[in-house]
């Protein structure tokens, strides 16, 4: 093979273990050689040792192995006592253990006879009498058939192993695994795994023998990976000894690109000693200048620390990062981490780092800095801005937790800033507490610098929001606060071209925040009302999942309220059911505030117009705080009550909920039918009482204060007055309804109207003879439990029936839905929360309306109509 007089080759372990494979080969015809074997900290010096040892026992070469210890240095001759313990070698060998030169050649001539292989590893912690021996078989490995194979850090070569470095010799230097390597060790046993199973490996362990061993073998076992990785950095460390063990450490919980001083500083070590460790931990792949490669070796290392010694190393760094004037942010995390904030420097810093993280939508770190300021701040003021601070805070994941600091932003009075002013208003609408919102917003405009434009618009819009109206504004031509006041427009007046316009620009304009969410609400609803039900939805489901990725739950629990509002403007009942719930709960009843009545009015509609009374009824046994029958969701949600009083026969409780609307709005001085068109609920209540000269009236007042473009409430008024007027103009009246609600967007309230049409003309052409007078058609938009139908019996024998005989009530049509699913009379009585009595006496009107015998005939005609 030639003299090699330190010939380099860098390669990873599977590749090191072949070469060094054709070198026993080549022993075992001869020729004998020097192999040293370098790499830093478990870079798998020692496997490919092993594995070198056991291909030549295969080959049977005589193996004689060794290793060194640091803490055996000094027991003299104690490797060569290693190498003379293999049973396999020559008593007449062994027996020349005490003279070395005598030694060296028995060795040497056993070797001119047979191949032998000589493995040392730790080479560097060899005793200096063992170590001389080595050497002298090394300058004779060329005379015959002597394959020493011995290992060694990469330092120590050119440093403590100058020596062996200056004899002839082969230099394998080991490098991090490759992908290909680590595919093959992947392969070798068990199953392929995933694809890119190899690259996920070495991205994570940087070709590192140790770790890849560890997350190979968990994924033979199905192991978790994570706890192996750690575990496996874990020994890493352990093997790495002192110093490098605590600049990794450092290096760790630094966690940022620092300098080598810095590490040094936090790890306790000499600079030089640093920078040295720093460079071996770079050759191992683990780091790339003084930074963890890979997040999770790093968090796994600082995983590692417990107590005295994680605070000690985390305020160290902070101290560092501070001198060095590192963003606060930076700073803080390390001060959290510890616990501790002693220095006079931290407090300010934690505030600061709070407001800087704040940016990113980082609640949860930003909750932690301002705690642990607080937990050291002394001062009055101190507490009191750091108080205010966490309100603003903790309102978008936690607003029952601000509710407190309302009181001290109440007390601050006209020493409050303009953000302390701004989260006051924001705040206290969430709340109900509107008279400390007009004061909040009022300030905000009489300062000497006024809120921009953009603050003041949102909060208008989300005055509008709750209130139905927001405090006036000195500067209202500004184009932020005419869009503003524009689109609010929509509660008054409906769709137009205007408000849908000022929807999209606000949309389009508004970054999502505490301030902008209503805002962002009305926008959403005024395209819904301009029948741009897929485009309001669209936007609906983005804004809520942007919500969703930056941590703000009550941001999205309001959108998701909302997105349920649009779906059961399209008569999808379940879907908005399924909605609404989910909606409810992201937070709880004291989080929501005044605006739990949004999702809970949504749930109580849509379980009524389904026929879903029980589940409506337990809607209704959820509390609500006082304020809500202050603000407009509370009119809704009044509004939706009455609906379900209306729907279960509770005439005179829907007259007092419609009425305590129509009150609510009178005190404000509001009239706002696109939200609660009250007087055709009250209309629609008295119709049902028996008084259509009041309904009329009513529905009369509701088409001559309705705006032109308020389509929904005329459509709801042209509804009432077709069931109150006269038959002959009741066709007509429901077209222009079904018109109306289809120009609004409202699909419930067009399928509600549509076959209310298509009921008239079933039983006009039953008058008229054309068709058998049993086809009752069945709600579009009611959902009962589905049941197999039995059997159509024989029809009984009929008498005729005058066409007002065919008509069902809406009361009776429901028992006749419930009775022909095989519900029993209690049943339907508990369903519909009415008397057991009263089903009884509506199943008889519904037998002799559709001249059938009984209940086994009433569920074969309703499922020859298609029912």
């Amino acid at each position: 093979m030639g003299v090699n007089w330190g010939q380099n080759r860098r390669t990873d372990p599977q590749e090191a273990v072949g070469l060094i494979e054709g070198l026993l080969i080549e022993c075992d015809a001869g020729a004998g050689e020097t192999v040293l074997v370098g790499g830093g900290p478990a870079s798998g010096k020692t496997q490919v040792l092993n594995q070198v040892v056991a291909r030549a026992k295969e080959l049977g070469i005589l193996t004689l192995t060794a290793t060194g210890a640091a803490d055996e240095r000094e027991v003299d001759g104690g490797v060569i006592d290693q190498l003379l313990a293999a049973p396999a070698l020559p008593k007449a060998v062994v027996r020349q253990h005490e003279q070395l030169a005598e030694l060296c050649g028995a060795l040497h001539n056993l070797a001119g006879e047979r191949p032998v292989l000589m493995a040392v590893d730790d080479l560097q912690h060899v005793d200096e009498t063992s170590a001389r021996l080595l050497l002298r078989l090394q300058r004779r490995t060329r005379s015959a058939a002597l394959l020493l194979v011995l290992t060694q850090p990469d330092s120590w070569y050119t440093d403590g192993g100058h020596e062996f470095a200056a004899q002839p010799h082969r230099h394998v230097q080991l490098t991090p695994l490759s992908v290909a390597a680590i595919a093959e060790l992947v392969a070798s046993d068990g199953p392929a795994g995933p694809d890119g199973l190899p690259e996920q490996i070495h991205e994570l362990s940087a070709g590192n023998p140790l770790l890849v061993t560890a997350l190979v073998d968990a994924h033979r076992s199905s192991a978790d990976s994570g706890s192996a990785f750690s575990e496996a950095v874990q020994r890493l460390l352990h093997r790495y000894g002192s110093p490098l063990r605590e600049v990794a450490t450092a290096i760790a919980v630094l966690d940022t690109d620092v300098t080598t001083e810095a590490v040094a500083t936090v790890a306790g070590v000499d600079p030089l000693e640093a920078a040295a460790s720093a460079g071996l931990l770079a050759e191992s792949g683990l780091v790339a200048g003084v930074r963890f490669r890979q997040q999770p070796a790093a968090a796994a290392v600082v995983g590692g620390l417990r107590g005295s010694e994680k605070v000690r190393l985390h305020v160290r760094a902070a101290e560092v990062k501070h001198a060095r004037g590192l963003p606060a942010a930076d700073v803080a995390r390390h001060l959290v981490a510890a616990d501790e904030a002693k220095p006079d420097w931290a407090l300010p810093v934690l505030v600061e780092a709070a407001e800087q993280v704040m940016l990113g939508d980082d609640v949860e770190f930003a909750t932690r800095c301002l705690k642990l300021a607080a937990s050291v701040s002394t001062a009055a003021w101190e507490q009191q801005t750091i108080s205010q601070l966490l309100a603003k805070i903790t309102w978008r994941v936690n607003p029952a937790a601000a509710a407190p600091h309302l009181a001290s932003l109440r007390a601050a009075g006209d020493s409050l800033d303009q953000s302390d002013r701004i989260a006051l208003a924001r705040q206290s609408l969430w709340f109900g507490e509107r008279d400390t919102f007009e004061r909040a917003y009022a300030a905000l405009h009489a300062d000497l610098e006024p809120v921009d434009p953009r603050t003041a618009a949102e909060l208008t819009l989300a005055g509008h929001w709750h209130y139905g109206v927001a405090p006036a504004t000195p500067s209202a031509d500004d184009p932020w606060l005419h869009t503003a006041n524009a689109l609010a427009g929509v509660w008054r007046t409906g769709a137009t071209e205007q408000t849908s316009a000022c929807a999209e620009q606000i949309l389009q304009n508004c970054r999502l925040s505490d301030t902008s969410l209503e805002a962002l609400g009305t926008a959403i609803v005024a395209l819904a009302y301009a029948d741009k039900a897929d485009r309001a939805e669209g936007w609906c489901t983005s804004l809520s999942e942007e919500a969703e990725y930056r941590g703000a739950v009550t941001w999205k629990a309001m959108l998701d309220a909302l997105g349920a509002s649009l779906v059961l403007r399209r008569g999808d009942l379940a879907e908005a059911t399924e909605r609404a719930e989910r909606a409810l709960a992201l937070l709880d009843a004291p989080n929501w505030g005044v605006a739990i009545s949004y999702p809970l009015a949504t749930l109580l509609a849509a379980h009524t117009a389904a026929g879903a009374f029980k589940a409506a009824a337990a809607v209704l046994r959820q509390p609500l705080p006082d304020a809500v029958f202050t603000t407009l969701g509370g009119v809704r949600y009044l509004r939706a009550r009455g609906q379900f009083h209306l729907a279960t026969n509770r005439g005179l409780a829907a007259v007092s909920d419609f009425q305590q609307c129509q009150r609510i709005l009178r005190e404000q001085e509001l009239d706002l039918p696109t939200v609660v068109p009250w007087r055709t609920d009250l209309a629609e209540a008295n119709l049902r009482l028996g008084n259509p000269t009041l309904a009329v009236e009513l529905a009369k007042q509701q088409l001559a204060s309705a705006a032109p473009t308020d389509t929904y409430s005329r459509g709801s008024a042209l509804r009432v007055l077709a069931f109150a007027g006269d038959a002959a103009t009741r066709a007509g009246l429901l077209n222009r309804a079904a018109e109306a609600f289809k120009a609004s967007g409202d699909r419930l309230e067009l399928a509600r109207t549509t076959r209310a049409l298509n009921q008239l003309g079933q039983r006009a052409e039953r008058s008229a003879g054309l068709v058998k007078p049993v086809h009752v058609p069945r709600q579009a938009t009611r959902s009962v439990p589905s049941r197999p139908v039995p059997p159509r019996p024989a029809a009984a024998p009929r008498t005729e029936v005058t066409p007002a005989q065919t008509s069902l009530s809406e009361a009776e049509l429901r028992v006749a839905e419930l009775a022909a699913h095989g519900r029993t009379n209690r049943q339907i009585a508990e369903t519909l929360y009415i008397t057991v009595s009263t089903v009884e006496q509506h199943l008889t009107r519904v037998y002799r309306k559709l001249g059938v015998a009984g209940r086994a005939a009433l569920a074969g005609e309703l499922a020859d109509s298609g029912q």
